[in-house]
């Protein structure tokens, strides 16, 4: 054995060039970096997990999709190093899956355009985004609770064409656009106007992916909930129209939304916002519980049968002799004395409430964030319980 130990110690493998197998770890719809969890045919076949929803069969080979991952080449790929997302662009930074994210989200290279104002020429990375909203436009982003619960009042919606909300949430930036368009601008053969509401993230494509939202209309007046939407939160990078021949954004009819209006004019969202990192960590959690369960239920009852014997042997040897049990904790009932946390979470769980103009003021002090939107109106956030409004 020792022999066999010391061939094996002096056998040259070689080097795997980390280019090839990055070959192989391309997707063939997109054409980007496969990364896990990595999906694939019936035949091995590798997709990219945001190509493979839309897959109804192999783009290779024409076969059927498998929902079953490829659990070796996850493997693999968690020992390479990946090239920046933007590296077309200059980044020469390569690195892990596990910092990869992290890297791309700061990318010195990754360039993008004013999330707020269609004409501003603002051109930057995604650290200079916040500054410029503060320095060009008097927008600081509205932080959103972390159930991810806003309310949007989309005011003078007869008179304006566009609404813009820059809104952090997740540690993220996001932007809601509502806009009117014609039927035909998005290819459409209906001869009538649409609203067309979506959820963007301010950066790129591939953390987008990781979030998906819910969008209503909401009549106030008589609290009603309207047409409803579930979507993928898509990049600011993505031109909305692009999107809506897709079908994968709001799209109502103005007559539809007209009845949710209510007496100012005004148009309310209710946007509910999902991270999708979070769902595949609690599915995993439960699946993971589900594996470990049969081994403690079958530990449990072979456990029981000794103990009854146990306690037949000790009853049979004594039967002339009586045991007395007392317990301490019966004689001095515990108390209990709420948690401070749970006052904190109580307050953590009121919904966020937007509006594209300022509310009416009230007698009493509220602590106020305002913004503005792309016509000069502006969006408040205050306490919902001091609101006259939804």
């Amino acid at each position: 054995m020792q022999s066999i130990l010391e061939e094996q110690a002096s056998l040259e493998l070689g080097v795997v060039d980390t280019n090839q197998l990055l070959t192989l770890l391309e997707c063939p719809v997109c054409l980007d970096h496969i990364t896990p969890p990595i999906k694939q045919c019936v035949k091995g076949h590798l997709v990219c997990s945001d190509c493979f929803p839309r897959l109804p069969h192999c783009p290779t080979c024409r076969s059927t999709m498998s929902v079953e991952r490829n659990l070796g080449m996850e493997q693999v790929s968690r020992l390479l190093n990946f090239p920046c997302r933007y590296h077309p662009m200059g980044c020469k930074v390569s690195a892990p899956l596990a910092r990869k994210a992290d890297h791309e989200r700061s990318c010195e290279y990754l360039q993008l355009k004013c999330p707020f104002h269609g004409q501003c020429s603002f051109s930057g990375a995604l650290t200079m985004v916040v500054p410029h909203l503060k320095a060009e436009h008097a927008v600081t982003p509205v932080p959103v609770q972390p159930i991810g619960t806003l309310f949007y009042r989309a005011k003078q919606f007869y008179k304006r064409n566009l609404w813009a909300f820059i809104y952090e949430w997740d540690k993220n930036l996001f932007r809601l656009m509502i806009k009117h368009i014609h039927a035909s601008n998005v290819g459409r053969t209906d001869n009538c106007n649409l609203v067309v509401a979506h959820v963007q993230y301010i950066g790129p494509d591939s953390m987008a992916a990781q979030y998906a939202y819910q969008i209503s209309l909401f009549d106030a007046e008589r609290r009603k909930n309207g047409p409803k939407f579930e979507g993928v939160v898509s990049s600011t990078m993505k031109p909305l129209e692009s999107q809506v021949t897709k079908e994968e954004v709001f799209v109502a009819t103005t007559y539809t939304a007209r009845d949710y209006t209510d007496q100012f004019g005004q148009l309310n969202f209710i946007i509910q916002m999902k991270s999708l990192k979070e769902k595949e960590r609690r599915s995993k959690d439960s699946s993971s519980r589900r594996h470990r369960s049969p081994q403690g239920s079958r530990h449990t009852s072979s456990s029981q049968p000794s103990s009854a014997s146990a306690a037949t042997t000790s009853a049979s040897s004594t039967p002339s002799s009586t045991v007395t049990s007392t317990t301490s904790s019966s004689s001095s009932p515990s108390t209990s004395t709420p948690s401070p946390s749970s006052t904190s979470t109580t307050s953590a769980s009121i919904p966020v409430v937007v509006s594209s103009t300022p509310a009416t003021s009230s007698s009493s002090t509220q602590s106020t964030t305002t913004t503005t939107d792309s016509s000069g109106s502006t969006a408040d956030t205050s306490n919902p319980g001091t609101s006259s409004e939804p």
